[in-house]
């Protein structure tokens, strides 16, 4: 079987609860074609689902020597490192992304700025929700990019679906908000803020519990 169609076979093996048999193809992947980038992605994710996060983080790190200018690798190595309690290193890793995407945009445009492929972005988010469709972060993620990209009902689906996963993200009712505003559901915005600001509040995220007192006294 090709690198493809072990990937495919991977992914339907994860689906049907066979891991360990989704993670053997994957690695067989490797052998195979080294350069092949969803394999990386695909088992990362299925390792942080685990909580095997030495597992991922040992991946992604792979990953990186291959495409040391892969953006998501770093992307989720920040993610899988801030579940290891790792905060700085999740930061560092989070601004090396950063600093790819620039990179990347500046040469694509020679300093022009370049126009965003949101369909690689959806497409992409859509694949770490359909390997765990409760991953709050995948839903949150890719409400803010269908927002960003002007999908204004589909950024409104997204980002109820990661509130309906976890009701205690509270950055997902600032974006839920926001995306209501976009829709000129004033009405709804200002229940979802009021419900986002005690949730906040409670857990002491003053980022988005600043952002959302602001939005709530714009609108009343």
């Amino acid at each position: 079987m090709d690198s493809l169609g072990l990937y495919h076979a991977a992914l339907e093996d994860y689906r049907a609860g066979h891991t360990e048999s989704a993670e053997r193809k994957l690695e067989q992947i490797f052998s195979q074609n080294p350069a092949f980038e969803d394999a990386y992605e695909a088992l990362s994710v299925i390792y942080f689902n685990q909580k095997c996060y030495d597992e991922a983080v040992g991946v992604l790190r792979k990953w990186i020597s291959q495409n040391p200018n892969a953006v998501m690798a770093q992307v989720n190595l920040s993610r899988c490192l801030a579940a290891k309690g790792m905060i700085l290193e999740a930061e560092q890793a989070q601004a090396e992304a950063r600093k790819l995407t620039w990179k990347a945009e500046l040469k694509a445009k020679k300093l022009e700025m370049p126009k965003v492929d949101y369909r690689e972005r959806i497409e992409r988010y859509k694949k770490v929700i359909d390997l765990d469709p409760k991953d709050v972060l995948g839903y949150f993620t890719l409400g803010n990019t269908y927002l960003e990209a002007g999908m204004k009902r589909e950024a409104v689906d997204s980002l109820q679906k990661a509130i309906d996963v976890d009701p205690g993200h509270s950055s997902s009712y600032l974006s839920l908000g926001l995306a209501l505003e976009a829709l000129q559901d004033k009405g709804m915005a200002v229940e979802i803020y009021k419900r986002g600001i005690q949730i906040a509040n409670a857990k002491g995220d003053l980022m988005p519990l600043k952002k959302m007192e602001s939005r709530l006294n714009t609108l009343t």
